[in-house]
């Protein structure tokens, strides 16, 4: 740091004024609000300024680029011409700016790849920065996928834990560095053009500056550019020129010469995500407001990285891909995943949109899955050979290893052709079913059945099964059973120990030691709620009530049914309670019970599912909210004492303090520009452990979390009915539908494990509880391999991300990732032989940055995997 003071000491300033606006899809506007303020107002006089002054501009996003492209052609031809003449940059260049927290990482891949694939087809150039301006946090592999994705610097403005200097090497999980600059002021420093407000930014903007190189962006959100800037350089130039040259510039010219300067010094290293409210704010609340945008996401991500490799399996055995109808389902997904999308944080009416995209999203699924399915079977019916066998039902695993999950069917039959249906047989393997509805014809036999049954399905794969009338073969020494003991279901890895009077649960770990108690489980903790889309805030320091009956006095939970499914698979538990805000008597409740109930403004029904030989507990929670000021959360109490615990992040796994520590911090240092809130975000999982056990908490677009006092918290919903209630984090507008009342159906699931989460490949459970096994009748006469894997990856901590076509020529990309932190040797074995294997970058182009050894022999590729890297392959067959 001496040497860096030294050599800043010796340089002239040289401060470069950024002029930009920042894009919103929506917020506080519609979407086509913003596209009139955007183009007609922003950058028609961009246009105007650019060819009449020495002006420069900053724009974004290829959204908005396209659509000028669509509505302006004229204005954008002008653009066009002053992007390729350096007077305008493109910095960011994503199709929108995602939120980085939330979104799969394969999602934010494709923001970048469909962005930077159109700056270069249209303006034939790159886009090296990466320009971070609103995102609500960063995730901490960013690092390598900016740098597999072509940026060479990152400008950005939320999250930072450190405050000096504001210029240093970025290093993701992996140990990828990239050069950052994190924005003190924000993207507004240079806003107000008067001359003392100049000078009192580049004052502060010095103080922690690494070198003689400033940067001062110069706008806002959706902000007109200010024709006198010009003028106000010229006249700091006039007043303060001998200790600082300001000039109009663009970001890239800040970061050429900050990486000139910089190449002498050993900048400071700054490692994980950037994720602290300590000098920026983050809104880690907003993970759970709108909680319907945050499970339509997930959900549709899982299924479109699904189909989409299915769609490629297609490609390659009978050469149809669905590249239209992926291309614009993409297209969908990126723009719930934009910023002020995902989180929530925007007014009502521009959600509408978001509305139809969801249902768009469900319509091509729908339609997609069973059409290239059908294709599949039909190609591998007629290459089956001597290796084709008759079946009725064929299962698909979507995921890189082999599975073993619970799955659910319809299935219809013709007049006569099925009496019973007792069980599954593929091959030497006979596995059981459970009936869970039929109907019958007027001869007894069977018109329609939905089953449940658990199959072992080959990684990236199908395997087929034939209905047995009869029950399947019991085999002798079989470790798999399920059973009930009093109030206690057990089976081999736990026990479930059922409260009749609450319908809460223990769950007793079974393990090397003697059975102990893993957690209380599915208890639900409903808050008092006084805040707004962007932050929880509670003035009680209780709960309103939970579900054991701590809280506020008057009010309760009330149980309403209990009753427990039985079948030779699986125990399913049946809770339906509602909360009162008020009972009576409502003084001396230990004596007396209650006799009246009023106020009823929860409906819950809980379903709670115990398997014979699936080592979680799923539950799949119904709300049906009316309260317009509560917070609802389920707890899990554990007896777990540990301060750190583990989140499921985009491409591998994060540490994070518990609640009661991140607290202390804040009270022993400085006082933080966003007090701590407690909550963090994980994608699909969350592991609290000591290291001799632990609870793996899985979730379906769940993503907020707490870990305080031993209990892990999932918050289901906020209602709330403000943008932002004191109209410091946005204007003070009054959003009735984020009040949440409507009906809403949550999944999630526990894995009681012993060790940590590696130990436990928690990972790995959250994986499988997010992916659903497909199945499909098969039509009759049809004949199949009994089973099949097209691609399998080993080990199992490697796991795949995309597998795709290609964009720019014939090919397949792969992508997968390690996920345990570990360096490892993997085996990628495919079903057919490649002609051509590279290592590329995440635009898919042969790049030296990302180059790899790897050996191919025949259908098997091996490679060594580094600690959380991601790796792209481009095959040709």
């Amino acid at each position: 740091m001496k040497a860096m003071a030294k050599k800043k000491a010796e340089e002239k300033d040289t401060i470069y004024l950024v002029p930009h606006t920042h894009y919103d899809a929506i917020w506080s506007f519609t979407k086509e609000d913003y596209f009139y303020i955007n183009m007609l107002l922003i950058l028609k006089e961009v246009a105007e300024l650019l060819e009449k002054t020495d002006f420069k501009f900053l724009i974004e996003q290829t959204f908005l680029l396209e659509e000028l492209e669509r509505r302006y052609p004229e204005l954008f031809t002008k653009i066009t011409k002053q992007i390729k003449e350096g007077k305008i940059e493109i910095a960011d260049g994503e199709y929108l700016m995602a939120d980085t927290m939330l979104p799969d990482g394969e999602t934010l891949i494709r923001e970048i790849l469909v962005g930077k694939r159109y700056v270069k087809e249209k303006f034939g150039v790159d886009v090296p920065v990466m320009w971070q301006a609103d995102s609500f946090g960063l995730n901490a592999q960013l690092p390598q996928i900016y740098k597999k994705s072509g940026y060479k610097y990152v400008a950005f403005r939320r999250g930072i834990p450190e405050n000096k200097p504001t210029e240093f090497l970025w290093a993701g999980l992996d140990g990828t560095k990239i050069l950052t600059h994190w924005m003190p002021l924000g993207y507004r420093a240079g806003l107000d053009l008067d001359l003392a407000k100049l000078e009192e930014s580049y004052e502060k903007l010095k103080a922690g500056a690494a070198t003689s190189q400033i940067l001062m962006p110069s706008g806002s959100g959706v902000t007109m550019p200010q024709p006198e800037t010009p003028d106000a350089v010229k006249a700091w130039n006039e007043n303060n020129g001998e200790k600082a040259l300001m000039k109009i510039a663009t970001p890239l010219e800040f970061f050429e010469a900050l990486e000139e300067e910089a190449k002498d010094m050993n900048l400071a290293v700054r490692n994980g995500e950037m994720y602290s409210g300590k000098y920026s704010e983050i809104f880690p609340d907003c993970c759970s407001s709108r909680m319907w945008i945050k499970q339509g996401l997930c959900n549709y991500e899982n299924w479109l990285t699904c189909v989409e490799r299915w769609g490629a399996l297609s490609s390659l055995l009978n050469s149809y891909y669905p590249s239209d109808e992926l291309r614009e389902s993409w297209r969908k997904i990126l723009f719930v995943a934009f910023h002020d999308v995902i989180p929530g944080t925007g007014m009502d009416r521009g959600y509408d949109e978001v509305k139809q995209y969801l249902s768009f999203l469900k319509t091509y699924m729908l339609t997609l899955c069973p059409r290239i399915f059908s294709l599949i079977i039909e190609k591998e019916s007629k290459d089956g050979g001597g290796r084709a066998v008759s079946g009725d039902i064929i299962v698909f695993n979507s995921l890189s290893w082999e599975v073993k999950n619970w799955l659910e069917m319809d299935l219809n039959f013709e007049k006569g052709e099925e009496v019973a249906i007792g069980g599954l047989k593929s091959d030497k393997e006979e596995i059981g079913v459970e009936v869970i509805r039929f109907t019958r014809y007027d001869d007894d036999s069977l018109k329609y059945v939905r089953i449940g049954f658990v199959p072992t399905v080959p990684a990236l794969g199908y395997k087929v099964y034939k209905i047995l009338e009869r029950e399947p073969r019991r085999y002798p020494f079989d470790p798999e059973f399920i059973m009930i003991r009093g109030n206690t279901i057990e089976n081999r890895f736990f026990g479930v120990e059922v409260d009749p009077t609450t319908g809460l649960i223990d769950v007793l770990q079974k393990g090397e030691a003697a059975c102990s108690t893993a957690c209380k489980a599915n208890e639900l903790v409903l808050e008092e709620e006084t805040g707004d889309l962007y932050y929880h805030r509670q003035k009680l320091c209780v709960p309103l009530k939970t579900e054991t009956g701590e809280g506020v006095k008057y009010g309760a939970f009330r149980m309403k049914n209990f009753h427990i499914d039985k079948s030779p698979l699986r125990r399913v538990i049946h809770v339906e309670s509602n909360y009162y805000s008020l009972r009576w008597p409502y003084r001396l409740t230990e004596k007396m019970e209650p006799r009246i109930w009023r106020h009823k403004f929860l409906e819950c029904a809980k379903k709670i599912v115990v398997y014979r030989d699936i080592p979680r507990i799923d539950f799949v929670t119904t709300v049906v909210d009316k309260h317009p000021r509560a917070r609802l959360r389920v707890r899990f109490s554990t007896n777990i004492k540990s301060d750190d615990y583990v989140c499921g992040t985009q491409f591998g796994a994060v540490s994070r303090h518990k609640s009661e520590i991140r607290c202390a911090q804040e009270e022993e240092g400085e006082k933080w520009v966003e007090e701590p809130r407690g909550v963090y975000p994980s994608l699909r999982w969350l592991d609290y452990s000591d290291g001799e056990k632990g609870l793996t908490v899985i979730h379906r677009g769940i993503p907020e979390n707490e870990v305080k006092d031993g209990g892990v918290y999932l918050t289901l919903l906020r209602s709330v009915s403000m943008l932002s209630s004191d109209g410091k984090t946005g204007p003070a507008i009054p959003v009735p539908e984020a009040q949440e009342f409507k009906k809403y159906v949550f999944h999630y699931s526990i894995h009681p494990h012993e060790g940590d989460w590696r130990k436990a490949a928690s990972y790995k459970h959250a994986l499988e509880f997010n992916t659903d096994l497909d199945a499909m009748q098969i039509p009759k006469g049809v004949k199949l391999p009994l089973k099949r894997s097209f691609l399998k990856i080993d080990p199992e901590s490697v796991i795949l991300s995309a597998l795709k076509r290609a964009e720019d020529e014939d090919g397949v990309i792969l992508r997968f990732y390690e996920t345990k932190g570990r360096e490892t040797d993997t085996e990628i074995t495919l079903f057919r032989e490649p002609k051509e294997v590279k290592v590329v970058n995440m635009l898919e182009e042969e790049d030296e940055e990302v180059a790899k050894e790897l050996k191919q022999e025949g259908k098997r590729i091996t490679l060594t995997v580094n600690p959380f890297e991601i790796v792209t392959l481009k095959l040709k067959f």
